[in-house]
């Protein structure tokens, strides 16, 4: 069996101990609260950074991974016989994660490392991830299992719903989001990322009316009974995020699915109170 890495950036979001299990390893990126900085699941877990942010006028932010800290990932792997990789980064319109994966990736002699723009993130990333780690497993080369990276990326799909504005306002990475911004301030944006963008492309007054609606759009795209590779996110929201992964696994034939907490890094941006599924149609990993 070919033997090679498979790597995630700190955005991916996994069910607790699916990354052991398959063997992914991550990228660090970074929350900064304040004058503090925090390597996102390795000193601030996502528990203390919601207390963090609880405070007023707390504004957090994120950073991408240094080169430094790419080389020392990739170095890990290289001390342990791992000198192919697959790198799956976060859409480069969010984060320069991608670039500087990429040219630390150039700079490592007597390596093969191919770095993935996923075209999307959190568990759309970690889908794109346990697609390869599953033909790794299979006895799949290095090749095909970049080949799948390659051919997932920006097929993945996210609708999700936000519990408020502010945090989107912060962030500055939304797309369509002005109307939703100017006069209302007590709605439920509904999100949707699809090939690097998140875009605003709805917004309803209550939790109730965002879960619905984010059923009815799911249900625009996919057919009941469609195979899906699919999990459910959420920020802070374990509850509505469970009901809503029972619900897509009724309506849909899910080859895997799992629940997970996004993390510190989607927590800055999009805030507390998210939850929303991710998905890809089985037969696009073939």
């Amino acid at each position: 069996m070919e033997r090679f890495a498979i790597v995630v950036d700190g955005t991916a979001s996994f069910a607790p101990g699916l990354e052991r299990e398959l063997d992914i390893r991550k990228l660090p990126l970074h929350v900064d609260i304040g004058p503090d900085s925090y390597t996102a699941e390795v000193d601030l877990s996502a528990d203390e950074f919601y207390k963090k942010i609880a405070a007023p006028n707390v504004k957090p932010g994120t950073s991408q991974p240094s080169m430094g800290e790419c080389r020392d990932v990739y170095e890990k792997l290289v001390s342990e016989g791992l000198r192919k990789m697959v790198v799956l980064t976060i859409a480069s319109e969010l984060s320069g994660t991608y670039s500087v994966a990429s040219t630390t990736a150039q700079q490592m002699d007597g390596t093969r490392i191919v770095v993935v723009d996923s075209r999307t993130l959190a568990g759309g990333i970690a889908l794109i991830a346990t697609a390869c780690a599953r033909a790794r497993r299979a006895g799949r080369s290095f090749d095909d299992a970049a080949a799948i990276a390659q051919r997932l990326a920006g097929k993945t799909r996210i609708i999700a719903a936000a519990d408020g504005l502010e945090y989107l306002r912060r962030s500055g990475r939304i797309s369509g989001g002005a109307a939703l911004f100017g006069s209302l301030l007590a709605v439920k944006p509904i999100l949707a990322v699809e090939d690097g963008r998140v875009d605003a492309i709805d917004r309803v007054r209550t939790r109730e009316k965002a879960t619905a609606r984010v059923k009815e759009l799911i249900e625009e795209k996919l057919p009941p009974g469609s195979k899906v590779n699919a999990c459910t996110l959420h920020t802070n929201d374990p509850e509505r995020a469970r009901a809503l992964g029972d619900w897509a696994q009724e309506r849909f034939h899910c080859l895997e699915h799992w629940v997970a907490e996004a993390g510190p890094v989607i927590g800055a941006r999009a805030g507390p109170g998210v939850i929303g599924l991710c998905w890809y149609r089985s037969e696009e990993v073939q």
